[in-house]
């Protein structure tokens, strides 16, 4: 018998690893088939394609044909199983609804598709149907209707010329993706398969067919999609239009799933998969004694049952190991998800000793090299591992030990600290000062967006100042300042707009300033006019900048501040179409998010840099401060306290050294603010303290390879920073980040009056990379751990050194 027409499923694939047209595997005496070449390459490239697996160089199924077997091998109290059966069944025709869903992906990556290809696949589908309705969805980092087109006897030039003059522009978020939006029986969805600014699952139950024509795409998304629904994937790359249309119009049997039967878990393939012929099928059986009925039909409607009787006695493996193969068909279902199963295929892959994605790569030549990769070695090197792992994990509890106890013992520091009481006046004594007038009648209007000069700024604010406001600010920036007010009306606040000056005197809650940032880029000139007139200029530099981010975060700053959030924000969302998986380019969105307020999508950037780089206790960091501005206040204090737990390589610690100072005041932050919504026990009661401050300025940036310094000058003039990391009136500055991510903090626990200057120290970046310069983020807190606690959050891109200091904004008590 030939093993090709015994295993179809896997002589499919098998074709790539025979040569001169040799056959690969030789039918033994007993029925079974062994490689004809031994090289264990073999075995390695087949795991990594997703062959069928093998044990040592022998493969054994159980019978096929019209009589169905099983063989069964004991774990634990259960048991693992693998059947093989025979299903030969032909396809029909498929008739589609006449209320069809167009989803249209119209992100920025949409440019690199083959339209022409596309609207040949959607020309030869119309024609065949010749009558239907047709609704159209527009998919970018939103979801919209483009759209409803009545189309009959073919004629669709309609919405051929709405498809044909899309604009393609932003993130792509297939969270959006809404059956109440566009209600349809059956999908076409045209994209990719990468949703970069939001969840990659698509809510829709009904069928849905992805296809794509792009070269770059994540094709194992489209086919879970597809697979989950009961549509098809149809890949425009190797297949012509005409040939596209032709396997959409057929159904091919499937297998569907099993009918209910609590004794039969783990089942593999889990997902819907086309049958013509053969189909192994894996899982665990809680008892030694089961019926497993197999169903198979069209789209979800069963046609075919085939019942299997699972027996343990009768149905022993022998020497062949069906845990592997279970293991394997496991992981092959979960690499259709991979970005969500990621970690789990690592496990997975790790446990059983097979090659997968996140290891197919690697050089296993040693007891150390698998000890790296956490890779079960072969039995010869069992031993010697195992030794290292145990020694690896004594090292790992030591790291973790010792991070809590640097963190106990910084509770300590800033405890003294706190209960410190410091007189600045002893140092700095000031003249009385006459308040300055409020010289408009408390009816007059205030802008919280006016423009004013810094010179006449400088002239009115000047009050309790020592030195006016430098004018060593940005050679590159041209700043225009806007007020943020916070708490109290505005006429009772040390306000400063257009000549007109608030009586410090009355101030009951302090004001903060910030910069409006504006880029002095070429293609910045040519952005104005009325927010329609600007997207259109957009539009036309665009393509010359298509790949830098720093022209997106210009653009998107434009748009924000001329009161477009929604363009705005498309516009930002462009960077998640630039580099895939770049944790840099998505830790500079996240901190734009986190300024503009759009705090879901900081979730989900600041989590997708958590699972690029959960060595890095930044990131769990940024995703706690994303959890809590959504209101997950357990979430973030959970997250908080795993970087006090967490256990990090040498290299880390050293950089990161002193980061608890800045975790220790943000979990206490939130259980201060929100105890009674909280559960603490499992924290460490001598890491817990209430210590409100007046102020509290913490600076971030995107790159590891950076050095940046934060400054803040109080209204005595003393400078805080790296070597004065303790002011006379009390402020102190955390320790000074020479590499890594930061953060830096400056605190005060009680503010003397008057004006302070935050500044930045930037001395450039080591290496250039796609995300470009530096990306820097102020989080400015005032009235910190008390219940007016306020926030303003600051992000902008640097250029060049500024070892003069960059002027991030400043606010007076």
């Amino acid at each position: 018998m030939d093993y090709k027409q015994a295993i179809p499923e896997f002589s499919l694939k098998t074709s790539v690893l025979e040569s001169n047209e040799q056959p690969l595997l030789a039918e033994q005496p007993d029925g079974s088939f062994s490689f004809k070449n031994k090289g264990t390459n073999y075995i390695a490239e087949m795991q990594q394609k997703d062959f069928l697996p093998v044990h040592g160089l022998t493969i054994n199924l159980p019978v096929g044909g019209t009589q169905t077997g099983a063989l069964m091998q004991k774990a634990g109290q259960s048991y693992y199983f693998l059947t093989n059966v025979l299903v030969d069944a032909p396809s029909r025709v498929h008739r589609w609804s006449d209320q069809l869903g167009l989803i249209w992906d119209v992100s920025l990556s949409g440019l690199q598709r083959n339209s022409v290809k596309e609207l040949a696949l959607l020309d030869a589908f119309i024609k065949e149907k010749n009558n239907l309705t047709i609704t159209l969805g527009l998919l970018n980092n939103t979801f919209k209707k483009g759209g409803v087109f009545v189309i009959k006897n073919g004629e669709w030039g309609e919405l051929k010329e709405r498809l044909t003059h899309l604009v393609y522009d932003g993130g792509t978020d297939y969270s959006q993706i809404s059956s109440s939006l566009l209600n349809a029986n059956e999908y076409l969805f045209f994209t990719d398969g990468f949703s970069g600014f939001g969840n990659v699952a698509v809510s829709l139950t009904k069928p849905v067919y992805t296809i794509s024509s792009s070269l770059r795409a994540d094709f194992s998304n489209l086919k879970y999609i597809s697979s989950k629904t009961g549509g098809q994937f149809i890949d425009l790359n190797v297949l012509s239009a005409e040939s596209a249309f032709q396997k959409m119009a057929k159904d091919e049997m499937q297998f569907i799933g099993i009918q209910n039967n609590p004794g039969i878990s783990e089942l593999y393939p889990a997902l819907p998969v086309r049958v013509s012929g053969y189909l192994s099928i894996a899982g665990l059986a809680a008892s030694g004694s089961e019926n497993l009925v197999l169903q198979f039909g069209y789209g979800k409607e069963v046609t075919l049952e085939r019942i299997i009787k699972l027996n343990a006695a009768s149905q022993a493996t022998g020497a062949i190991d069906v845990s592997k193969i279970w293991a394997q068909k496991k992981l092959s279902d979960m690499d259709v998800n991979y970005a969500q199963n990621k970690d789990k295929i690592s496990e997975l892959g790790k446990q059983f000793g097979l090659v997968t994605r996140n290891t197919s790569l690697l050089v296993l030549e040693s007891v150390a090299d698998y000890v790296r990769y956490r890779v079960e070695p072969p039995a010869e090197l069992r031993d010697a591992y195992n030794r290292e792992m145990k020694g690896r994990s004594k090292y790992k509890e030591e790291r973790k030990e010792g991070l809590m106890k640097e963190a106990i013992v910084m509770a300590a520091e800033l405890k003294i600290w706190w209960n410190t009481v410091f007189k600045p006046e002893k140092f700095f004594p000031r003249p009385d000062k006459k308040p300055v007038a409020y010289n408009a009648s408390p009816s007059t209007p205030i802008s919280s967006s006016s423009p004013v000069s810094r010179e006449r700024y400088a002239e009115v604010t000047a009050v309790n100042a020592d030195e006016s406001m430098s004018r060593k600010v940005m050679s590159r920036q041209m700043l225009s300042e806007s007020v943020v007010v916070y708490g109290a009306q505005a006429n009772k606040l040390g306000v400063v707009l257009t000549g007109l000056a608030v009586n410090r005197t009355v101030a009951e809650n302090p004001v903060i300033i910030v910069p409006e940032f504006k880029s002095d880029k070429e293609y910045m000139k040519k952005i104005n006019g009325s927010v329609e007139e600007a997207y259109q200029q957009y539009l036309s530099v665009r393509k010359e900048y298509q790949t830098t981010p720093s022209f997106y975060l210009d653009i998107s700053n434009w748009f924000q501040q001329h009161k477009d959030a929604d363009k705005a924000l498309m516009i930002l969302s462009n960077l998640t179409e630039l580099d895939l998986e770049n944790a840099e380019i998505y830790k500079t969105l996240t901190y734009k998010l986190r300024e503009t307020g759009k705090v879901q999508a900081e979730l989900f950037t600041s989590r997708k840099v958590l699972e690029w780089r959960p060595m890095d206790p930044q990131s769990y960091r940024d995703y706690a401060l994303a959890l809590a501005d959504c209101g997950h206040y357990q979430q973030a204090v959970d997250t908080l306290y795993t970087v006090l737990n967490q256990s990090y390589s040498l290299d880390n610690a050293d950089r990161d050294e002193g980061i608890e100072e800045i975790v220790l005041m943000e979990i206490n932050n939130l259980i201060n603010l929100h105890r009674t919504k909280l559960s603490t026990g499992k924290i460490d009661k001598k890491v817990i303290f209430n210590f409100p401050v007046d102020v509290r300025v913490v600076m971030n940036w995107n790159k590891k390879d950076t050095d940046i310094d934060l400054w803040v000058t109080d209204p005595n003039g003393e400078k805080c920073f790296y070597s004065n990391n303790r002011t006379k009136a009390g402020g102190r500055i955390s320790n000074d980040f020479t590499t890594g991510y930061g953060p830096e903090q400056f605190m005060i626990k009680k503010a003397i009056k008057g004006r302070y200057k935050i500044e930045v120290n930037y001395f450039g970046d080591s290496q250039l990379s796609i995300s470009g310069p530096t990306t820097v983020m102020a989080e400015i807190y005032t009235n910190y751990g008390k219940v007016n606690q306020e926030r303003k959050v600051i992000a902008l891109q640097l250029s060049g050194e500024k070892k003069d200091g960059v002027f991030i904004g400043e606010f007076t008590f």
